[in-house]
């Protein structure tokens, strides 16, 4: 851990502010904005045509390699959170896994690399704006490093260009027999269930 970080962890840091309206605030961003991502990529799915469906194919796929790449990165190089180290101010509860890189930070910042690769540039600015507050959200709460954080950004990067290569070499045949399969067997399904 560099002085750099925990100066930086510091400034962010609740111990130097205010535990109030602040850090409800944190703690909402910290905990739920994440499930807008998920929620994005079935919406897309369920109600676009085959553009929107790739599209949610490619941020769902990346998302699993930036998982992967977490995972293993996590258990090869393990980072002690914060509050393992007694170091500044925990306000929200987390189980003491690696701190390198944020997960949260990852998938917003992977959703955003990708539509800023394919081209939804507003799409992906407001992501990325919503991945800052994340980011600062979880430092502010005492449960990441800032370098966690732009580790997230520079594997989600990666993980955002993997995707899009896979999606330009498969994605086009690979979702529209994806889009079969959801016809055939999930439309029918849900139809039935309905009519039941």
């Amino acid at each position: 851990m560099t002085e750099l970080d925990r100066n930086l962890f510091l400034l962010i840091n609740s111990s130097y502010g205010a535990h109030g309206f602040i850090a409800l605030c944190a703690y909402v961003i910290a905990k739920y904005l994440i499930f807008a991502i998920p929620t994005g990529i079935v919406v897309l799915w369920i109600t676009g045509a085959q553009v929107e469906r790739r599209l949610a194919f490619t941020l769902f796929f990346a998302l699993m390699i930036a998982t992967l790449l977490s995972a293993t990165i996590g258990t090869l190089f393990p980072v002690e959170r914060p509050f393992i180290m007694s170091f500044g101010d925990q306000l929200l509860d987390h189980r003491p896994s690696s701190s390198f890189p944020s997960n949260h930070g990852l998938i917003m910042f992977c959703c955003a690399w990708v539509l800023l690769f394919k081209k939804y540039k507003w799409q992906a600015a407001v992501v990325a704006f919503a991945g800052l507050w994340v980011a600062w959200a979880r430092i502010y709460l005492g449960i990441h490093w800032p370098s966690d954080m732009i580790g997230a950004v520079l594997i989600a990067n990666a993980a955002a260009l993997i995707a899009i290569l896979f999606d330009h070499r498969f994605g086009e045949k690979l979702v529209s027999r994806m889009v079969r399969f959801y016809k055939t067997v999930i439309d029918k399904t849900i139809e039935k269930f309905i009519k039941a």
